[in-house]
C-alpha cells in the first residue's frame, strides 16, 4: 500500500525515527495489540472498585493544599522528592516542603519552565525568558551543574517556553518563542554542548514531551485546522524524519507521555483527549468528558490513571474542573470542580499524590473568605493536592 511504499522510500533515503515505521504491517499489528496491558489488569479492578462508585469516591480522596505558597500566576510546577517546585511569575523559584507546610528555599530569575531529573529527584533543570540555562541541586541554593546564558551561543536562543528532560536524563529538549527546538547534551560533566536545533516553522509549539524510549520528541502545536502533532526523531531532529498527526480540531495544548511507553496522551482547544500508539503513531482512544480547552495533563507512576485540567485562562463562566480517567478502561473516575482553572499538573513520581496549580487572578482572596463561611483557606490556595489512596 502507499505506507509500504513511503516507508520503502524513506529507508531508501536513510530516513530515521517515526517516518520509518509508520508501515501497513504496523497498522495491523497495532489492531493486534492488547489495548490493555496485563500486567495493569488488577490496578483496573481496583480503580474501579475505589473509585468507579459515585457514593464513595469522596471518603476515599484526600484533598490539601500547599501553605506558603504565594500568591502569584504560576509557569512550572514539578515535584522534587516528596517536596514540590513551582516557578512563579514574581521571577522566583521555590521549593516547598508539604509535609511542614512552609518554603524550604527558593532561586531568583525569569525561569519560565523547569523539570526535575526523572532519574534523581534532587536534581532540577531550568531555563529563563532571557536565556540562562541551569541545572542544580534543589537541596543547596547555590550548587549547580551548569550555569550558563545560552545567548552567548546564539543571539536567538531566548525568549523560552517549554522543558523537557530525556528519560535517561542525557539530553534536554528547550522551545522558544520562535518556535525553535533545540536539543543539549548533558553526557559530558561540566561541560554542556548545543547539539542540534529544529525550526517548527508554520508551527507554534505549545508543550513537548519525550517518548519513552527517547528516540523521538513529540510536539503539541496550534495555528492550523485541524491541530497537529509533530513527531521529531531524536537525537538527530532530522527534518525528513518528522511525522505530522492531525489530532485536533484546534489548537494542541498539552502532551504527557505513560511511565510504561505505550502511549502519548494529547490535550487540546477543542475539549477532546486523545491516547496516541508511540510505536505505531496511530490514535487508539480518545476522551470527550471535557467542555473547555485540556490546558495540562498527565499519568501517574504506573501509567494506570490520567488526569487533566480545563478552563478558560480568563473569564469566570465555563468548565472548571480536575478530572481522572482510567488510562486503559476510559472509565471516567472524578471531576473534581475547582474554583479557578487548573493551569499545571503534576503526579507524584513514586505515590498516587497530585499536585495541581489553580489561576491566581479567579481564586477567591481573603475578603471573600470572611464573607463567605463555606469557603476554606483551601480553595483560595494557588497550589492544591490530592492524594488517591494506593493499593495495599
Amino acid at each position: 500500500g502507499s505506507q509500504d511504499r513511503r516507508a520503502a522510500r524513506a529507508a531508501a533515503r536513510g530516513v530515521d525515527g517515526p517516518a520509518a515505521q509508520m508501515t501497513a504491517a504496523a497498522h495491523i499489528a497495532h489492531i493486534l495489540d492488547p489495548l490493555v496491558d496485563p500486567r495493569l489488569a488488577k490496578e483496573d479492578l481496583y480503580w474501579d472498585k475505589v473509585l468507579g462508585s459515585t457514593s464513595t469516591t469522596a471518603d476515599q480522596l484526600s484533598h490539601d493544599y500547599v501553605r506558603g505558597c504565594k500568591r502569584e500566576h504560576v509557569d512550572a510546577l514539578d515535584w522534587a522528592g516528596d517536596k514540590i517546585m513551582v516557578c512563579s511569575k514574581d521571577n522566583t523559584m521555590r521549593l516547598y516542603d508539604v509535609e511542614r507546610g512552609e518554603k524550604d528555599r527558593s532561586w531568583s530569575g525569569t525561569w519560565m519552565a523547569m523539570q526535575t531529573d526523572p532519574n534523581n529527584p534532587h536534581i532540577a533543570a531550568a531555563v529563563a525568558w532571557c536565556g540562562r540555562f541551569r541545572v542544580f541541586d534543589t537541596r543547596s541554593s547555590t550548587s549547580h551543574a551548569y550555569d550558563l546564558d545560552l545567548r552567548k551561543a546564539s543571539p536567538s536562543l531566548k525568549e523560552f517556553l517549554c522543558l523537557a528532560w530525556s528519560p535517561d536524563s542525557q539530553r534536554i529538549a528547550l522551545t522558544n518563542r520562535a518556535d525553535n527546538l533545540v536539543l543539549l547534551d548533558l553526557r559530558m560533566a561540566q561541560q554542556l554542548k548545543l547539539e542540534r536545533t529544529y525550526q517548527c516553522a508554520g508551527n507554534e509549539v505549545n508543550s513537548i514531551v519525550w517518548s519513552q524510549d527517547g528516540e523521538s520528541l513529540w510536539l503539541a502545536t496550534g495555528g492550523g485546522s485541524p491541530a497537529k502533532l509533530l513527531v521529531v526523531p531524536t537525537p538527530s531532529l532530522s527534518s525528513e524524519g518528522v511525522v505530522e498527526l492531525a489530532a485536533h480540531q484546534h489548537f494542541c495544548l498539552s502532551l504527557a507521555a505513560s511511565p510504561d511507553g505505550r502511549t502519548i496522551a494529547s490535550g487540546g482547544n477543542d475539549c477532546v483527549v486523545t491516547m496516541w500508539d508511540n510505536k505505531h503513531l496511530v490514535c487508539k482512544q480518545a476522551f470527550g468528558f471535557a467542555t473547555q480547552g485540556v490546558a495540562t495533563l498527565g499519568f501517574n507512576h504506573t501509567g494506570s490513571l490520567l488526569a487533566w485540567g480545563t478552563g478558560q485562562a480568563s473569564g469566570s463562566s465555563g468548565e472548571k474542573n480536575l478530572t481522572i480517567v482510567g488510562a486503559n478502561t476510559g472509565q471516567l473516575y472524578l471531576q473534581d470542580p475547582t474554583s479557578a482553572p487548573v493551569q499545571h499538573l503534576k503526579w507524584h513520581p513514586k505515590k498516587n499524590v497530585l499536585a495541581y496549580a489553580l489561576n491566581p487572578t479567579m481564586l477567591p482572596d481573603e475578603r471573600d473568605l470572611q464573607r463567605d463561611r463555606r469557603l476554606q483557606h483551601r480553595d483560595a490556595a494557588v497550589v492544591q493536592t490530592l492524594k488517591v489512596p494506593d493499593r495495599a
